[in-house]
């Protein structure tokens, strides 16, 4: 009579514990940041070079700048925030940073944000992103904090394409106060990065949360620049972004201003995020 030897039966194998939400957020960020990784040069090189010849037109234009600034009319000066011009970085301050890098990088923060979130639903990707699997929460959270690295980053390549072009220009360029005016435009992008995501929660495409978010933008700074010119109608700054983006450069970084911003960047990214946790995806 033989035997029949019975192969071992092998033990069941536990299912893999699912990543940690510290883990996720890690790669979530390190993917987001290699998508962007040619953002501080494209966006921070075009700002930077632009800023960089403002600086470095400087001395040829000093003398005569001052005078005319005398000229311009008192409502224009409230408006851009002109006070006198006797240095270069209250130059860049008004050509610059009182309009163009602001509104610039606040819409690209916009962008950013959303990329990942309803740019990815739009693509058909997010499905599989969500399968990994990764947290809701965790996306949304990567996608703000890649943001925020990304805009920092584009500020520090405009601030050292500007100070380099200053200093070989012989303008005695200061290099802690440049850093102050592109540092105070850091809380305000982030602010709109925020409304980007609230808005991101509840609709599913990229378009119409960038247009939206884009819209409020550009009417936040209008209802500043014309508040600050019309008296009817300076209460109405309040609720205006812009009203609490000042002139580091003059007057140094407000600190409640930029924790003010960057708070209410932050409550509105977490606001989006249970909203975007909530709905359906396409």
């Amino acid at each position: 009579m033989t035997t029949v030897e019975r192969a071992p039966v092998a033990p069941p194998v536990a299912p893999a514990a699912p990543p940690s939400t510290w883990h996720s957020l890690v790669v979530v960020v390190r993917n987001g940041l290699r998508l962007h990784r040619r953002d501080p040069l494209i966006w921070g090189g075009a700002l930077g070079a632009t800023c960089a010849l403002v600086a470095a037109i400087w001395p040829s234009i000093a003398d005569s700048i001052g005078k005319a600034i005398q000229n311009y009319p008192e409502g224009l000066k409230q408006a851009f925030g002109i006070r006198e011009l006797t240095s270069v970085e209250q130059y860049v301050d008004v050509e610059m940073l009182s309009f163009v890098v602001p509104l610039a990088l606040a819409f690209f923060a916009v962008r950013c944000a959303t990329r990942g979130i309803v740019g990815a639903e739009e693509r058909g990707h997010l499905d599989s992103l969500l399968s990994v699997p990764v947290s809701r929460r965790v996306l949304v959270a990567g996608s703000f904090l890649v943001t925020a690295i990304v805009v920092a980053a584009i500020l520090v390549v405009i601030w050292a394409m500007t100070w380099l072009a200053g200093t070989i220009a012989g303008t005695d360029i200061s290099a802690s106060k440049l850093g102050a005016g592109m540092a105070d435009v850091w809380p305000i992008s982030m602010s709109f990065a925020g409304l980007a995501v609230l808005i991101a929660g509840l609709l599913h495409r990229q378009a119409p949360v960038v247009g939206i978010a884009t819209g409020t933008l550009v009417a936040m700074y209008v209802i500043d620049l014309v508040g600050k010119i019309s008296p009817d109608i300076r209460s109405l700054r309040t609720v205006s972004a812009f009203r609490y983006y000042g002139s580091a450069i003059n007057d140094g970084l407000d600190l409640s201003h930029v924790l003010l911003l960057t708070g209410v960047g932050i409550a509105l990214a977490v606001a989006g995020a249970l909203l975007f946790e909530r709905r359906d995806v396409l």
